[in-house]
């Protein structure tokens, strides 16, 4: 009999684990945690995961393929001068993501200058994707000319 009850402790021990509902929660340092008992102090929150149970390989037909080569990335061509750093830093940031670049230095070529002019140049860097130009630089502004370029 002692058999059975311990059984049936173990079982409904088990079970209880099986239910436990997690929790999200983020600490005092921004950390975030998941657990099945949140500290009574957090605003935890209750998930749901969808678990995916499909194992085989999909197969895609033509059509379903996704369209990598339909991707049009606009060539980068950077107006700068030597003793710009933002030019150095937009170069070193698209350098570190592996974006291609045309660099032209407007001191030393005429035609560069005039070019960097007709696309309505009043600093440098002048970054220019296709229709797309940015003056200037910063991080975020060079992002989102990079999205709008397609890389």
């Amino acid at each position: 009999m002692k058999f059975i009850h311990a059984l049936l402790l173990l079982l409904a021990l088990s079970s209880q684990a099986v239910w436990a509902q997690p929790y999200k929660w983020i600490d005092a340092q921004g950390r975030t945690h998941y657990g099945d008992r949140p500290p009574a102090d957090a605003r935890a929150r209750p998930v749901t995961a969808a678990i995916n149970t499909y194992s085989g390989t999909p197969v895609l037909s033509a059509s379903d393929k996704p369209a990598a080569a339909a991707v049009r990335r606009e060539a980068l061509v950077i107006y700068t001068t030597p003793t710009c750093g933002y030019c150095q830093a937009a170069k070193a940031h698209m350098s570190k993501r592996g974006i291609p670049y045309t660099e032209r230095d407007v001191t030393i070529s005429e035609s560069y200058a005039r070019e960097f002019r007709q696309k309505g140049g009043r600093g440098v860097p002048l970054i220019v994707a296709g229709s797309r130009t940015l003056n200037g630089y910063s991080r975020e502004s060079l992002e989102d000319l990079l999205k709008g370029a397609g890389y």
